[in-house]
């Protein structure tokens, strides 16, 4: 009986213990803030973001948000659920994440353009106050968009900030008699390169590059830094042949991606399926394509890609749209319509993995980015069902995440009632996401008011998909944007086109459409 007694307060105190670990544990609690900001008063002090302690279980955190010249405070997203007060006191219960959401403000636009019609649609941002905007211009009349060579051409003008606004030097138009667009610009050394399709056939193509074929060609110029030609090209064949993207790889070549409706000429030996594949090729600095790196992939129905880029490891991303059951796509199941199709590629093209996603109606992906665990494409889809979560109305913003070995990690839609589609996106200093796009809705999604028409709307998006901020732009016409950059101030810098003069457009545009340049906080 003595022996019973004398366990008991041993008991007691191992009770006691595990219970007290119960009450007294401790998690942990990461500060944060998008965009990145230096500090923000944690308690009853300044802490330098991002800030980890640990936590008792039912302590009671206090967080303040300070004023941040050229962004909005929206709320604390307190393990992704939105409060919106400034100063909030945060009871711990669980591992927790703290993040401060700011949304920036326009604090700067400026259009480009004369009487004829100029679309933005290509970005380098050297830095927040360096940048290289791609434009398709057809105006004739304007100071700074010199030497137009017939109907639309490419315009690839320095921009400088100077004086609270960007100034651009007059620049000379590249291209032929009849109809350029221009789809993409990148840095190289020495200059900058822009890609995209002609249907001139009178450019003087120089260097070691190739004539017109027929039909659509695609078109590469180089640039010196001073805007004079170094080389210029035609891509493709008798049929019709487009460029719809352009980076540069490991050793400064570039990677082009585009359609093509040709099996002959520079896509003799391509692997052409029929009617317009998607292609992709790699050119060296010079212009000339590399032998056995230009290659065509479908079926017999329609594909294309928009976008490509080399990953870290040597190989290549790609990424469009399909409507072909047979081909490269015969071991792929799809749904009717349009799908989107993604595509990783080995150094020598050869398909490491691809896949179809979609629902009954169309999607596309319109680019897909190498991020820090994989990669992230955005487009739209007009479907409901299938491989679509939720439609929201009409064409949505579709954002979908994938691993490093292709697999699905999330997808996540975005709009309103109305059409809404998005087309760059760009991983932010903070791990998440921005999108630039437009929109046609003014609900749904959209809490901000369409200002007319179509608005550009940018959107910011966690790591994990979650949307923490959304803002429109805009006029009482239409706009919409092609590219978004993150400067190194963590501004976000938007190329794009408007047909308004009015509401967040300050300056009347000079024809029907001008491009249009947003520089987005600070």
């Amino acid at each position: 009986m003595h022996r019973r007694l004398s366990l008991l307060p041993i008991l007691s105190l191992v009770l006691i213990i595990a219970l007290s670990g119960c009450v007294f544990r401790r998690y942990s609690v990461v500060v944060s803030c998008t965009p990145l900001i230096e500090k923000i008063e944690v308690g009853n002090r300044e802490r330098e973001l991002p800030y980890s302690f640990s936590a008792r279980k039912g302590q009671n955190i206090v967080v303040k948000a300070p004023l941040v010249p050229g962004y909005d405070f929206e709320g604390w997203l307190i393990n992704n659920e939105m409060r919106e007060t400034a100063e909030i006191v945060v009871e711990i219960e669980e591992n927790t994440t703290i993040k401060a959401i700011y949304s920036p403000r326009l604090v700067h636009e400026i259009t480009y353009g004369g009487s004829g019609y100029e679309s933005g649609t290509g970005l380098v941002v050297e830095n927040s106050n360096e940048i290289v905007i791609g434009v398709t211009s057809s105006s004739t009349d304007s100071s700074l968009i010199l030497e137009n060579k017939g109907k639309s051409d490419f315009w690839v003008p320095f921009l400088q900030y100077e004086s609270s606004s960007y100034v651009a030097e007059p620049q000379l138009c590249n291209g032929g008699s009849d109809e350029e667009s221009l789809l993409g610009t990148v840095r190289i050394s020495g200059g900058y390169v822009s890609a995209g399709w002609s249907d001139s056939n009178d450019i003087a193509y120089s260097g070691s590059g190739y004539p017109y074929h027929g039909g659509t060609d695609g078109y590469v110029i180089m640039m010196h830094n001073d805007g004079s030609v170094r080389w210029q090209t035609y891509i493709g064949g008798s049929g019709d042949d487009r460029i719809n993207s352009v980076n540069t790889t490991i050793g400064e070549k570039l990677i082009i991606t585009g359609t093509t409706g040709s099996s002959d000429s520079n896509f003799a030996d391509c692997s052409y399926h029929g009617s317009e594949d998607g292609w992709i090729a790699l050119m060296s600095s010079s212009g000339t394509l590399i032998t056995d790196l230009i290659k065509a992939f479908g079926g017999t129905a329609e594909e294309g890609f928009l976008y490509g880029m080399q990953t870290e490891e040597g190989g290549y991303i790609v990424c469009g749209y399909s409507t072909s059951s047979d081909g490269d796509l015969g071991t792929l199941s799809r749904s009717t319509g349009e799908d989107l199709w993604v595509l990783k590629l080995d150094s020598q093209l050869e398909i490491e993995w691809h896949d179809l996603f979609g629902g009954q109606n169309d999607e596309r992906a319109n680019v897909i980015k190498e991020v820090s665990d994989g990669y992230v494409a955005v487009g739209f889809t007009e479907s409901t069902g299938g491989d679509v979560n939720e439609n929201k109305g009409g064409k949505d913003v579709w954002v979908l995440k994938f691993s490093s070995d292709g697999d699905l990690e999330w997808s996540k839609t975005f709009g309103g009632s109305e059409n809404d589609e998005g087309f760059d996106i760009v991983q932010t200093a903070d791990g998440g996401f921005a999108i630039c796009g437009y929109t046609d809705s003014s609900d749904g999604d959209i809490h901000h008011e369409n200002r007319g028409m179509s608005d550009i709307w940018v959107i910011k998006l966690g790591y994990d998909g979650y949307l923490e901020w959304e803002a429109t732009f805009g006029g009482s016409e239409y706009e919409l944007a092609s590219e978004i950059e993150e400067t190194e101030k963590r501004e976000l810098i938007v190329i794009g086109t408007t047909a308004s003069s009015d509401r967040d457009i300050k300056r009347q545009i000079q024809g029907p459409t001008d491009a249009w340049l947003l520089r987005l906080g600070r």
